[in-house]
């Protein structure tokens, strides 16, 4: 009777086996990830200085209004994959470009990085303060999308 037993659940369990890819399989959709917003300085709400464009791979962390002096904006960004003398240069000529002092940015590597980190450090930028640029579009108050907390 014990092997009768055996020899049933063995012949269940093979013909679930040979009939499982018939049933609960997903069908693919292509859409593995949402939609990403829009990048916090191209969405409209708070824009860069005219003249001001990044020409290297980054991303927002923070922006708002400067803690520390009045009228002042604080842009938090990290930069991606290039040399920290890179984005220094970069970053001086994107400055310079539109009016605007080398001293508004402090560069910080990222200290302990392995060689082969996308991100290779954070830039800390004072610029002009800027109001939202479309007051009453729900963007502009998403914090996913402008990095601008409730407690800057």
């Amino acid at each position: 009777m014990r092997s009768v037993v055996v020899a049933v659940v063995v012949v269940v369990a093979v013909v679930l086996v040979v009939l499982s890819p018939r049933f609960g399989r997903a069908n693919p959709t292509a859409d593995y990830r949402p939609p990403v917003p829009a990048d916090a300085l191209t969405n409209g709400c708070y824009p860069l200085p005219a003249g001001l464009r990044l020409d290297f791979p980054y991303q927002v962390r923070r922006d708002g209004p400067d803690p520390t002096v009045a009228g002042r904006r604080r842009l938090v960004v990290q930069y991606d994959e290039v040399s920290d003398a890179e984005v220094r240069r970069r970053l001086d000529a994107a400055l310079a470009a539109a009016g605007l002092p080398a001293s508004a940015a402090v560069v910080t590597p990222l200290a302990d990085r392995p060689a082969d980190a996308v991100v290779r450090g954070t830039i800390v930028l004072s610029l002009p303060a800027v109001a939202d640029q479309r007051p009453g579009d729900p963007v502009c108050s998403d914090p996913a999308s402008t990095k601008r907390q409730a407690d800057s």
